[in-house]
């Protein structure tokens, strides 16, 4: 195993763990009583992560030297299309999931969650012409009948009294999500560069967020009267542990690109869904989420479907028949 597919390994890791970590934090400072007092609690919730998370993001871009970049992305017609992905997957995407989170408990609510690249998949066939194989459609069908038999579970309603109203909107995130990757597939397909503006990927995911802080701060916020709620939990010691739980956000991001980046988006696309597995994992450890075996079986089934889907074993053949051809010569 070479230096680049160990790293990549790595990275791809660290983004189920950050993000099963993160989704769990975002459900236990949602008991915060200031927000359990607010009917749009998620909603500030999710404004403090992703203003955070832009935040965070924005001192990385200007260490890199890339922040000015970010503004010049905006000027052109793919960072305007990328506006339109950011709206879509972030405010609408993560309210969805944060209200989710709120309902169904994290455990569940990430173990659904982690479907969205099948659906994008799914979307993209009929919006961009892309084509399936077979194998893809299978894992897309795995990950869809384990998250559905996960929807349909016989939780404790008395301790999750929303349980499914939790399920509808998270599946309103994965929407959010699947959508958010076809308006991106388009901009970066369709939409050719202008003016020499080649912009990273980590600049992109910059404009996401600050187009999901933009909208939050300026309508989210608002029309909900959220502020009121924001500036007493800015006085408190919470805020802390939202700026920290976003530094896991970003973190969830960045890895994610360096993790596609050394060992391709297919294997990096099937180790983001092991936030599922994290997710359960630290809800038991940090909030005693009971683990049912029906739980872990559905989280189990939709994990192996994301595989299925994401990796193709032909890709492996063709690089391990190449590395030996160039050995040989």
């Amino acid at each position: 195993m070479n230096n680049n597919v160990k790293k990549g390994l790595f990275f791809g890791i660290l983004v189920g763990f950050a993000w099963g970590l993160d989704t769990v934090l975002m459900g236990m400072v949602g008991q915060n009583p200031i927000l359990q007092g607010f009917k749009s609690s998620a909603l500030v919730s999710a404004f403090l992560h992703d203003g955070f998370c832009f935040f965070w993001l924005a001192v990385v871009m200007f260490f890199r030297k890339e922040l000015m970049g970010v503004f010049k992305l905006l000027k052109t017609k793919k960072g305007k299309v990328s506006l339109l992905a950011a709206v879509v997957g972030a405010p609408i995407g993560m309210s969805g999931y944060v209200i989710g989170i709120k309902y169904a408990a994290p455990a569940y609510a990430s173990s659904i969650s982690v479907i969205y690249p099948g659906v994008g998949a799914i979307l993209s066939y009929f919006i961009l012409k892309e084509k399936l194989s077979m194998r893809a459609v299978i894992g897309i069908t795995i990950s869809l009948i384990g998250s559905a038999a996960l929807g349909y579970s016989k939780v404790d309603l008395s301790l999750y009294p929303n349980f499914y109203k939790g399920m509808a909107f998270t599946c309103i995130a994965v929407l959010g999500w699947a959508f958010e990757g076809v308006i991106i597939g388009y901009a970066m397909k369709k939409i050719k560069d202008e003016d020499n503006i080649k912009a990273s990927p980590q600049q992109f995911l910059t404009v996401r967020y600050l187009t999901s802080f933009a909208v939050y701060a300026l309508v989210i916020m608002p029309a909900v009267g959220g502020y009121p709620v924001v500036a007493k939990i800015a006085q408190s010691r919470d805020i802390l542990y939202f700026a920290g739980i976003a530094i896991l956000g970003a973190t969830t991001y960045l890895s994610w690109y360096k993790a596609v980046d050394y060992i391709g988006a297919a294997m990096g696309t099937a180790l983001n869904s092991t936030a599922a597995f994290w997710a359960i994992i630290f809800s038991w450890l940090i909030l005693g989420t009971e683990i049912t075996p029906y739980l872990a079986i559905c989280g189990a089934i939709i994990i192996v479907g994301v595989f299925i889907f994401a990796i193709n074993p032909n890709d492996f053949k063709k690089k391990k028949n190449l590395e030996v051809k160039i050995e040989n010569n």
